[in-house]
């Protein structure tokens, strides 16, 4: 079987794969935003791009997509009529994209000489280290938006694979929400919007968790993936499940402002 996505960094090809057999195609790599726990994983992810949507200048601002996944969103807002530029800093990603959308293989913090009305992290912003996410974004933008996830309370212990531009990409832990809100003020950045997503972001995990299961044959025979990796990927899930549950991780819509 030719996967176009099967190079991806584990276990990023994982999530594609098992959407892809349960789909048919995959649009979008963030979580989704459910109303009810049963609806499909695609229609919660387009909620998601919704909200974002709903906060950007109108066209034709000029906006920044950082961590542009599958393209789907810059596409999107292409075709609305927004300057924006997608960026990556994985060439296998960049590779997958169509090649008239503006998309730029690049990590966030070496964009240079450029100036953006909007700067957009959907997910992206937990592989920057807040300090240098900010730093950057003091020279490029005075608007910036983030969707993502945080450690909200304590010390969380789990970390998520990062989906960078390494060969053998690190292990990244979460952003602490205070820490991350602190060097945004520390440079300026004031917060405009705190939208707390938890309830609405968890089903995202186990409902690839219960994919993972469900399409364990595909994975070891189309990827190569052990049963060893399989029940990890299983148990670190359920572990990440309840880490929301207990609210030591959550998931915000933030927006900042100049």
């Amino acid at each position: 079987m030719s996967l176009a996505y099967r190079d991806f960094y584990y276990p990023l090809n994982v999530f594609m794969h098992v959407l892809t057999l349960e789909q048919g195609s995959v649009d979008y790599l963030h979580y989704g935003l459910f109303d009810h726990p049963d609806e499909p994983l695609a229609k919660a992810q387009e909620r998601s791009t919704e909200m974002l949507l709903a906060r950007l200048p109108k066209p034709p601002a000029r906006l920044l997509d950082v961590g542009t996944g599958l393209g789907t969103t810059l596409a999107r807002l292409t075709s609305i009529g927004y300057d924006v530029l997608g960026i990556t800093p994985d060439e296998k990603q960049i590779a997958l994209l169509d090649p008239s959308l503006n998309a730029r293989c690049i990590a966030f913090e070496n964009v240079a000489d450029e100036q953006f009305d909007t700067v957009i992290f959907q997910e992206s912003s937990q592989y920057i280290a807040s300090e240098a996410l900010f730093a950057k974004a003091t020279e490029t933008t005075r608007h910036v938006i983030v969707l993502d996830e945080f450690t909200v309370r304590g010390a969380g212990s789990l970390t998520r694979e990062s989906t960078g531009g390494s060969e053998d990409p690190p292990h990244i832990a979460l952003h602490r929400l205070d820490e991350f809100l602190a060097a945004a003020a520390r440079h300026g950045f004031a917060k405009e919007e705190e939208l707390d997503l938890t309830a609405q972001a968890a089903p995202t995990i186990t409902y690839v968790s219960s994919l993972i299961d469900k399409h364990r044959h595909a994975l070891k025979t189309d990827l190569g993936i052990t049963d060893e990796q399989i029940a990890e990927l299983i148990d670190s899930g359920a572990r990440y499940a309840e880490s929301y549950r207990r609210g030591t991780y959550g998931y915000r819509l933030l927006q900042f402002r100049k």
